[in-house]
Formats: C-alpha cells, structure tokens, sequence
C-alpha cells in the first residue's frame, strides 16, 4: 500500500513546543484518516525546531463503497387514501435520485438504500491534511504577513507527497510540494524528498538529524566524551537540547576559577537553566570550573569562545551582587521589603513576612512540634522572602528561597532553618519528614505560604475562573494537598489554618471577605483532586468528596483515605446497594424538614424506641464497631474501615427486610430515622456511597 510522508517546515519552534506539536500533529492526522476509512496501520512523528514529519507507511489507496439507509417521510405522509405517492415523497426520491420504485418501508417510515461512492485517498488527504495542521495548538501563538491563521511559528514550506507523488493543498500562502530543505546553515538549499527513508537519508546527509531519540543518544554520549569529569545531565536539561538542535555537537568549556566561590546554586541554575549548559563535576562529585554546551551550528572553537564569554559574563555580574549582598545580613534585606509590594491590597512583602511567622508558628504548634521546632517554623517565615531584596535574586530570580537559604548558612542561622527557607517552593525535595526537622519545618513553611496567599487573594475576590488563574491559586492548592500527603502523620483540616491566615490580615487592618474567601478555598481544593487522584474513578472521587462545598475537601488526607477506602468497597455492587440506602433515606428526610437526632447521634438512639428486634440488632452492630472504626480512621487505616464497615451490611439488609423507617408514629419514626443517621455517619468515613455509580 502507498506511503503519506508530511513535513511541515517553519522558523525555529520554542523547545518545549516540538515533542507536543509532533505528537499532536501526528494525533489529528491519524483521527481524520480513521474517520474517513483509509488507516491501515500506526503513523510515525518526528521534530525539531524547523520541522514537524509524519508518515504513514500504509493508506488505502481509496474509501470502501458504502451502503446506507436514509429515512424518507413518514408512512401517512408518503401515500393518500389511495396509496398513490404524495408529492412529498416524490420530492424526497427526486432529491435522492431515484423513483418510488426503489423504496421500502417498514412500520413508519419509507427508506431508500443507497450506494456511496468511496472516495480516493488523494482527494481526501488534500482536504484533512491542512485540517489537521491548522487544528493544532499551543500555548503561544503568532500570526505572520497578512495571515489569519494562528500557530507557533511562521511556516515557510510543506512536504506532502502520498504514493510518490506530491499533494496539492495551500496554508497561508504556502503550497504543498516535494521539497524539503537541510541544516538552515550548513545545508539550506531546497531538496526532492518523496518517502521517509528518502526524507531521512537525505536530511543526514544535510546535517539534519529528524529522529529526537537519535539526538538523545548523540547529547548523552557526546557530553559525557568531551567532558574532563561526569557532566550532570538531567532528564529536563537533555531533553530542552535535543529539542533546541537539528545537528548536536557537544563541546566543553571553561570558566574563571574564581567563580566557584558563588554558592553552587548559581553556578549550576546560570549554567543549566540560563544557558543550557551540563556542569561537570568531579570524581568527588564536586563542581568544576568546566561546563559541556551542545551547539547546533558553528566551529567548536569559535562556539567554545562565545559560551565562555557568554558564561563568564553572567557569573561576573552574579558575583557583583553576591559580593555587595556578603555586607548584609537577613535581618537588613528582611526590613528592606517593606518596599517591595506584596499586592497593592494586601501590602508589602515585609508585613506579609510577620504573618507567615506567626502562620508558621501556629502550624508548627497544631502540628505537633515543641520546643527548637516552634522556633525553627517561627523564624523559616519571617526570613522566608527576605532574599527577595537581594541583589543575587534581583539578577536570577529563579532562585528565590535558595539564596535566602544559602545566605542563612553563611550567617550561621541554624541548619532547620536554612533548609526550609532554601526548599519553600520545591518541598519534593523532602524526603524524609518523620525523621529531619529541617523538612517539617519546610512543609510547615510551604502550608504557611501557601494558606497566606489563598486567604489575601480569596480575600479580596481573586478566586480563579475558567483557564484564568493569574496568581497561581490553584497551584497553592496543589502544594497545600502535596504538603498534607507528605506529612508523616495526621493533619488538622486546613479550615482551622486558614482562619488564623484570614485573622491576621484583618490584625494588620487589611479588609478581606473572610465569609467569600471560606467558600472559595473549598471550591479550589475541590477542583484539585481529579489531577492529583487521576486513577481514582469519577464517581469514586466526588463520593470521596463528599461534598464538594463542605470542609471536607480542605483535609487531604481524609480524601486520599476515602478514595482508598471507596476503590475496595466499590467492587461489590451488594454493598454498595445496601450502604447507598439509609444515606439516601437520612437525606429525603432532612431534605423534607423530618426530625431525627443530629451530632453523637449512636448514644442518643433508644433501643425500645425503634420496635424492631432487627433495629436493635443494628444498633449493636453499630455499637460494637464504633470503636475499632474510629481507631483506623484517625490511623489512616483503609482496610481496617473497610472491614469494619463489611460487617455492617448484613444487619443493614435484615433490618430494612424487616422494618419500615417512615412509621407512622412519629416517636418511631424519629427513632428509626435517628438509627439510620447513626449508620450514615459509620459509612461516610468511607465517603458517600449514594454518589457511586453501578453499571448495568
């Protein structure tokens, strides 16, 4: 079967732009084609910065033809009194193309069969192919000339060629061809290219590289050949130069010695983050004054010239600054961001740093801690952004927090402490909280941080809408729910901390809608879960919930343990039946307005009250796992609640085979009512099982 070879050539996409563009480009081509009947098997999508290429190495050469049934009038419609044809059904065969003969019909309606004519592939692919491109997205766009179409960068030529031959379709000006073109400065001259191996071979041959696991290798390998020691090569670093080159070539470099004296930090973000170079360290894993740099074009000593140069520069200004800071202490750049903003409404950087002191402290408190960690929470947030007024940050501002950190060593400010400044905003880089104090006191510090901006941002009417979320809040959600997950033991529900964090603004005389905020942060932390759970089932997650618009969702973990608990319970359909019942009976009464006992309600119900041996007997049962229950929910233990409540569903059954709740008697009724509710409360630690859908 015929070959569909497309290269769609551009200026130099963003590297983080290539693989998505690819893999996309190569999705909406394949469903198009699936849609149209003409896949016959896998594609293939390879990128770099100048070009995207999908191929297909077999499409059916033309459509099936086809058969179809198409509804005409109805019956009473299509023929009088004398069951002659109408004129509407005569009209409904003249646009069909055919006579009344060709009809049938069944109890309603006439029909006609009609053969549709398939298509050839060439003629389709003419119509899908710019479809599919200009169907593509990203997450910046640009238009070009007088164009309207919208894409990441301008496209400058099309290849598209299906069993040999060139297609024939037009994107912006830009009409498909045979031609492709190499390396945009060893090899820019236009070239014939019909088929991927020819495509491919050709490219190589132009010092163009398609394949991005090919440039892998050559990154990896390259870097660690020229490399005088182990250049550090991190998955992301590898990843943006094998996206950021055509033909990579590594090379290593130097810079002046004197520049080790930064904190490494500097070094490796200037390095890696700032100018795409691997550090290189030593065997003792320590850093050297080499780096590794994969150029794309260019002599390598001319290259080599310019990095260092380039390199050599940043670290020159980097020292200025670190240099002019080494005369200060904390305590200085802390009181010099009271001139630094926080938010126009909410004040500057300096008040916010006494209230993430006193949230601190006060999670530290609620927390567990005693003694040095109180006072370790305690001081992690009043220095916290104190490095924010530094002239290191103002140069690489990336590195907030690590330079508050680093500079909180160098004055001797106890270890806890500089670590819960340094790792504020990447807490994954706590491995161990039950054991280090330093990275509970970095959790604590994150909640404080966190909690703090929900409170002023939710405050003042900021709640994120729609893909709008400015300042980062659902984000502060996402940390907040990280940061519980990670705690090595219970946690109070962030409610409790997020009404201190309200408090002390209204302290500092900053008017927040504390009523507005409360509800916001539960709708924020509620639309958190679905990406932080995505294996936990739809319906298993919102049971999980409970409900969305309650406190419930603001206590993470309790929502991790229900969604445990609901994955082992929900695959017995039985019970789930059973536990779905007395939840659905407690709510239509108390939607009706129905009294029935509210709050400890287990030792509220009389047993004489309900009148039914059966009843009695579930109040036993409810009794005698009360306890057990309560013990594995306050130690997160999944499968002790879901033995527990396993022991509840035969009671349950026999009681409802037996009783009727809605008594006549309203004393009985309350009690049976009350019963129910005692139930309700048991299986809710699980989560709210009337919110699980049952298949079938």
């Amino acid at each position: 079967m015929p070959e569909l070879l497309l290269e769609l050539g551009c200026e130099e996409l963003p590297a983080s732009f290539v693989r998505k563009a690819s893999s996309d480009l190569l999705q909406n081509i394949t469903s198009l084609l699936s849609e149209a009947g003409l896949i016959q098997g896998a594609g293939t999508a390879l990128g770099t910065p100048r070009r995207l290429i999908v191929a297909f190495a077999e499409i059916r050469e033309r459509q099936d033809d086809a058969t179809k049934e198409v509804r005409g009038p109805g019956i009473k419609g299509a023929y009088d009194s004398e069951g002659k044809p109408t004129q509407a059904l005569l009209g409904f065969c003249r646009g069909q193309g055919v006579s009344a003969d060709d009809l049938h019909r069944d109890d309603q309606y006439v029909w006609v069969t009609k053969t549709v004519v398939g298509r050839s592939a060439e003629e389709i692919l003419n119509e899908v192919l710019p479809k599919a491109i200009r169907a593509m997205t990203f997450d910046k766009t640009m238009r070009w000339g007088g164009s309207r179409m919208r894409f990441a960068r301008p496209i400058r030529w099309i290849l598209a060629c299906f069993a040999g031959k060139s297609l024939d379709f037009e994107i912006e000006g830009v009409r498909s061809g045979t031609k492709s073109r190499g390396h945009r400065f060893y090899a820019p001259e236009p070239f014939e290219a019909t088929t991927l191996d020819e495509l491919v071979q050709s490219l190589r041959m132009r010092k163009v590289e398609p394949d991005p696991a090919v440039r892998r290798a050559l990154v990896e390998t390259q870097a660690k050949d020229v490399a005088d020691g182990a250049p550090e090569l991190t998955e992301a670093l590898i990843e943006e130069n094998v996206y950021l080159t055509e033909w990579p070539t590594a090379i290593q470099g130097e810079f002046r010695q004197e520049y080790l004296e930064l904190p490494e930090a500097v070094l490796v973000t200037a390095m890696a983050k700032h100018e795409k170079m691997f550090p290189v360290r030593n065997e003792h894993g320590k850093l050297t004054n080499r780096f590794v740099f994969v150029r794309n074009s260019g002599e390598d000593d001319s290259v080599r010239a310019g990095a260092q140069w380039v390199l050599n520069a940043r670290f020159n200004d980097a020292k200025f600054f670190f240099d002019e800071d080494s005369k200060h202490d904390l305590a200085y750049f802390l009181e010099k961001t009271d001139g630094i903003v926080f938010q126009e409404k909410l004040g500057s950087v300096r008040k916010r740093a006494d209230r993430l002191s006193r949230l601190s402290e006060q999670i530290a408190a609620q927390t567990g801690a005693k003694g040095r960690e109180i006072e370790f929470a305690r001081e992690a947030g009043l220095y916290a952004k104190a490095d924010l007024s530094t002239g290191l940050v103002s140069e690489l501002s990336s590195l907030q927090g690590v330079i508050g950190g680093a500079y909180a060593r160098r004055q001797g400010i106890f270890g806890s402490i500089a670590w819960a400044i340094e790792t504020q905003y990447d807490i994954s880089k706590n491995t161990d909280p039950g054991f280090c104090s330093g990275e509970r006191a970095s959790l604590r510090l994150a909640m404080a941080d966190q909690l703090d901006k929900l409170a002023g941002y939710l405050g003042i009417g900021q709640e994120p809408s729609g893909s709008s979320d400015p300042y980062g809040l659902r984000r502060a959600a996402t940390i907040l729910i990280e940061a519980a997950w990670m705690w090595p033991e219970s946690l109070p529900n962030y409610e409790e901390f997020f009404r201190f964090a309200l408090s002390l603004y209204a302290e500092q005389g900053v008017p927040l809608d504390e009523n507005a905020a409360s509800k916001a942060i539960r709708t924020v932390f509620a639309s958190r879960y679905t990406a932080m759970l995505p294996n936990v089932r739809h319906d298993l997650l919102e049971a999980s919930l409970i409900a969305p618009e309650s406190a419930t969702v603001t206590a993470p973990r309790g929502v991790r343990l229900r969604a445990q608990c609901l994955e082992a319970l929900a695959v017995d359909t039985g019970f789930v039946q059973t536990a779905t019942r007395p939840l659905n009976i407690v709510a239509s009464a108390r939607k009706k307005g129905i009294d029935f006992a509210e709050g400890a309600v287990l030792d509220q119900v009389d047993p004489s009250g309900i009148e039914s041996p059966e009843g009695v007997a579930l109040l036993n049962a409810l009794q005698l796992t009360a306890g057990a229950l309560n013990v594995s929910a306050q130690s997160e233990d999944s499968s002790g609640i879901v033995e527990q409540l396993r022991t509840l569903a035969d009671p349950i059954n026999r009681f409802f085979e037996t009783t009727m709740v809605m008594a006549e008697d309203p004393a009985v009724r309350y009690a049976r009512l009350s019963l129910m509710q005692a139930v309700s409360e048991q299986l809710l630690v699980a989560g709210d099982f009337s919110k699980i859908v049952i298949e079938g």
